[in-house]
């Protein structure tokens, strides 16, 4: 017997997306990067840095993730639980015909921020385990982060436009559950 469970995703916009969006593809722009091809799956990124996706000392991570912690822990507060830890964090960077097809993450939560989105790119899809026919696409727009359970499958679709998609994409954990849920809860 399958369970279904309804479980929380979240889209929200970072709060100084305009503020940083240019100083930071700046930086990735003029950072170390390779590029995946997979010929088994069909992956095919232009420009990536996951093998550092451990190294929080990368400029650009140090530049950005003091912003993203503070989203997410604001996203902690909105999921009932009391902070969250970036576990790693790493960029990607699309052109025409790259994809990132359907995989998993470890850790309890990950998630995409769309630093370079424009218009008619392909978003995130999110495959609904008991429907495998039911992909549902984040309707996120350039600025916006949304994070999800890292278990739940999803992908990139092809890019088929002539420009550059560039997101930031991370895994996180939310360690403890508010004391005030747990409490209200057991009651």
């Amino acid at each position: 017997m399958v369970i279904n469970l309804n479980c929380a995703a979240i889209l929200k916009k970072l709060d100084c997306h305009n503020k940083v969006k240019e100083k930071l593809l700046s930086i990735i722009n003029e950072s170390w990067s390779y590029r995946m091809t997979n010929d088994s799956y069909g992956d095919n990124i232009n420009r990536l840095d996951w093998s550092e996706s451990l190294n929080f000392n990368r400029e650009w991570v140090k530049f950005i993730k003091p912003k993203l912690e503070k989203h997410f822990n604001e996203c902690a507060e909105t999921l009932n639980y009391e902070k969250c830890d970036v576990h790693e964090i790493w960029y990607q960077q699309y052109i025409k015909n790259d994809t990132h097809t359907w995989h998993i993450h470890g850790e309890n939560y990950t998630g995409v921020y769309y630093l370079e989105l424009p218009e008619n790119s392909s978003k995130t899809e999110l495959l609904d385990q008991i429907n495998i026919n039911n992909k549902i696409t984040i309707n996120a727009k350039e600025g916006d982060v949304v994070i999800f359970p890292s278990f739940i499958i999803h992908r990139s679709p092809k890019i088929v436009n002539n420009l550059r998609k560039t997101i930031i994409s991370f895994n996180l954990n939310f360690p403890k559950i508010k004391d005030s849920v747990v409490l209200s809860l057991d009651k």
